[in-house]
């Protein structure tokens, strides 16, 4: 089997959230951790067993919670001409590229979305890496919310197997 991989923006992502949060120190801490010797430049494909060591490191030193603001800001990381069109196209048209895309930044798992009248549901089918990655996917998809100056919530639904993700979404 294929080793899980994102591109290196996911966990750049992940470690600006934790230089910002907790400073130089924490970002230190974070790589020993997770065994990152050298950060991949975002367009690279990048170990997802590291990326979640991340993940593991701010759930176990700072807290659950955390794990899904990294998610949000991860999400909410976009360049500014990504950031601007986000806020034209909203969030059922964003969420429709997502599905799209979502093979250009992961190599494993595959994304699904039900889009209705302001709700869908988001299936995550084989994105659930450690018991932390569905944490981080809801506070993904709440930054989401916020880039598409979305109204609404985000909901953990039971996965059809456990080793999916997946989320009800309501917006206004």
């Amino acid at each position: 089997m294929e080793e899980t991989k994102a591109k290196g923006s996911v966990v750049n992502g992940y470690l600006k959230f934790v230089k910002k949060k907790w400073g130089i120190q924490g970002m230190e801490e974070a790589t020993k951790y997770s065994g990152i010797k050298k950060r991949p430049k975002d367009g690279e494909w990048f170990s997802m067993v590291k990326t979640d060591k991340v993940l593991e490191w701010i759930a176990r030193n700072k807290g659950v919670e955390y794990v899904r603001e990294a998610g949000k800001y991860t999400a909410k990381d976009l360049g500014i001409f990504e950031y601007l069109i986000a806020s034209i196209v909203g969030i059922g048209r964003f969420l429709q590229k997502a599905e799209e895309t979502y093979s250009t930044v992961f190599n494993f798992g595959d994304l699904r979305i039900k889009i209705e009248e302001k709700r869908a549901i988001v299936d995550m089918r084989g994105a659930k890496i450690t018991e932390y990655s569905c944490t981080a996917w809801e506070g993904a998809l709440l930054g989401i919310m916020e880039v598409t100056k979305s109204h609404g919530t985000v909901n953990p639904l039971k996965p059809d197997d456990p080793g999916d993700c997946k989320f009800f979404m309501k917006w206004d």
